[in-house]
């Protein structure tokens, strides 16, 4: 693995942008809820919706399913081990930037952390993902269901509700985009992104109860630089072509690709 992949991501210059479009299909009910509703007459539990009314999936809840993700499979790996073939920064070095982000983990170095105490290092995340808004015109369905008491293992009297599921076959689509990635953050966020439409990884909340199981397609990714977007390249030439999206290990395969490096890279430390 090459050391210039482990480099400093600094936020003060573009050196590379990649972006591209996801779409969300529901192969089951999908629930991400708002809480408890105040309103008598609606649900106990909506999901989730944008201002005309149409279900939503925060960008929020697809980031954190991400970063569970990524993290378990790091963690399963040991992928933090490839550190340790950074080149070392003195204590004395004017580039206090560099220091503090050899102490970050790959996973904090993707999504970001905040400082753990008043004057300490934060850094912003270079991933940022759009709410994925509702392509169809679905109603939502309307659920049952009963509290549970855990001491007897059955329903509990006199707690009933109902919740709000977005019904299986409802798409959604939005964006991703990345900033001054290395080649093997490209391949975690993809290697997630093929986990949550194999099953590996469900989102939204009610998953005991067989829901936020989705398939995941992407479009191919651009890659932008600062001096390309002098010509005002932003948006996909495609972004009108239906046929787009396609499997995440079709359109992301190559980045897929360099985790075993990552993998090999790691495990070569405590050799």
């Amino acid at each position: 693995m090459n050391a210039g992949e482990l480099r400093p991501r600094s936020h003060l210059r573009i050196d590379r942008l990649v972006l591209f479009e996801y779409r969300l299909t529901c192969r089951t009910g999908l629930h991400i809820g708002t809480g408890k509703s105040a309103d008598l007459t609606g649900s106990d539990q909506p999901v989730l919706r944008d201002r005309s009314g149409r279900p939503l999936v925060p960008g929020s809840s697809l980031r954190g399913v991400l970063r569970a993700g990524i993290e378990s499979f790091s963690n399963g790996l040991d992928l933090d081990a490839v550190r340790s073939l950074e080149e070392k920064i003195p204590e004395d070095s004017a580039d206090s930037f560099a220091r503090r982000w050899q102490d970050l983990d790959l996973v904090k170095r993707l999504f970001g952390a905040a400082a753990e105490t008043r004057g300490g290092f934060s850094y912003g995340s270079r991933l940022q993902i759009s709410d994925a808004l509702c392509l169809d015109e679905i109603p939502v369905e309307l659920r049952d269901g009963v509290g549970i008491d855990r001491e007897r293992r059955t329903a509990a009297q006199g707690i009933k509700f109902d919740l709000e599921v977005v019904p299986a076959g409802t798409r959604f689509q939005g964006r991703v985009r990345i900033k001054n990635p290395a080649d093997y953050e490209l391949g975690l966020l993809a290697q997630a992104l093929w986990m949550l439409d194999q099953g590996l990884l469900l989102l939204g909340g009610k998953s005991a109860r067989g829901l936020g199981w989705v398939q995941v397609e992407v479009s191919a990714p651009r890659s932008l630089d600062a001096r390309s977007l002098l010509g005002g390249a932003s948006r996909s030439e495609t972004s009108g072509d239906p046929g787009r999206f396609g499997p995440v290990e079709n359109r992301l395969g190559e980045w897929m690709s360099t985790l075993p490096t990552l993998a090999a890279a790691a495990a070569s430390t405590k050799a």
